[in-house]
């Protein structure tokens, strides 16, 4: 048996809406992106919201939009990350600073960031469908990460920009897309001034970021399911956590089930697992502090959750025989792994 690590879910209403937007011959950004934009805002605590082509596209423009002059133009972002905010920054004209993560939420260090005067912007980004405290990040700039958390508690809703990716294995999915979602209607101007690039008096440089309507039409039929899809990954992950003998948190939507080993190094797990035809995989890659060349001992929380933390698969659509078989490695295996699965 193979169990992918993860797998999107659609249905006949994913098929009807596509082949409605094909039938009237409208597939650039309009009337779908715009709703798919108010829909999804709505989630994130936010007044509006633009879709964009990917998360990185949502996450440079928001760096863009705050107009900061080149000598202030530094961003503290999770040291366990993957490499899009190098992506965004690089294109924004920003330095990256990297920040020490929290053991719990293993997000961005909220005392760390709070503790470093000379940098005013943060990105935060809550992992793994759990919400972080980001409303405890004082006297920063503060553009949230949602890509794992969308309607999740309170994500989103701190931030002065919130973004959020609906990439293949994300919570829901346009196949590649983001948004990017604010609460100042001056900030939104900024941003659709920014995106229209062909019907200003004058020329300054413009970002192709807009969403096809075609990408739009599934999002917005993806979004209708997202509480289905959110009670089918939680009923997953209840099974996980008693196969290992815990329970699960109420307010987590298990964008991801992460188990970590207690003695052996996760790609000793990663390679049992995939002997057995389960593809489990390191959350993140490469965590960002080591793309920059950073050393270990500045990072240690991101150093042993990079070292010990395995994503197993759980999607919405999962068959019962998949479960049941991860259930029974879990098992067999409960003496060896843990999962920040409890409170």
């Amino acid at each position: 048996m193979r169990v992918p690590h993860s797998q999107p879910f659609f249905n006949e209403e994913d098929e009807n809406i596509l082949l409605s937007t094909l039938h009237e011959k409208f597939v650039s950004s309009g009337k779908n992106a715009i709703r798919l934009g108010k829909l999804a805002s709505k989630m994130l605590g936010k007044k509006w919201g633009i879709p964009t082509q990917s998360g990185t596209d949502a996450l440079t423009a928001a760096l863009l939009l705050l107009d900061l002059p080149p000598a202030k133009r530094k961003v503290l972002v999770p040291s366990y990350i993957c490499s899009a905010p190098l992506d965004a920054a690089s294109q924004a004209g920003f330095e990256v600073v990297p920040v020490d993560i929290d053991k719990e939420t293993m997000a961005v260090s909220i005392d760390k960031v709070n503790a470093i005067d000379d940098v005013k912007v943060v990105i935060g980004a809550h992992l793994f469908g759990i919400a972080a405290p980001f409303h405890g990040i004082k006297r920063k700039i503060l553009i949230e990460d949602c890509a794992q958390t969308l309607s999740v508690g309170s994500a989103g809703a701190s931030g002065m920009f919130s973004i959020c990716s609906f990439y293949a294995t994300k919570l829901l999915t346009t196949g590649h897309g983001g948004l990017l979602a604010g609460d100042d209607p001056g900030l939104f101007e900024k941003a659709a001034s920014l995106f229209r690039h062909d019907k200003n008096e004058d020329w300054k440089p413009h970002f192709h970021f807009m969403m096809s309507d075609l990408n739009a039409a599934l999002g917005i039929s993806q979004i209708k399911k997202l509480s289905f899809f959110i009670r089918e990954r939680r009923k997953i992950a209840a099974r996980y956590a008693k196969a290992l003998g815990t329970v699960t948190m109420t307010d987590c939507c298990y964008s991801r089930f992460p188990v970590f080993s207690r003695r052996r190094p996760a790609d000793d797990i990663i390679e049992s697992f995939q002997s057995r035809g389960v593809e489990a995989k390191k959350p993140v890659y490469k965590p960002l502090y080591k793309y920059l060349g950073l050393s270990d001992r500045r990072f240690p929380n991101a150093k042993w959750v990079h070292e010990h933390i395995v994503s197993i698969p759980i999607y919405p659509g999962m068959e019962e025989e998949k479960i049941r078989f991860v259930e029974s490695l879990l098992k067999e295996n409960r003496n060896e792994l843990g999962c920040r699965a409890s409170a």
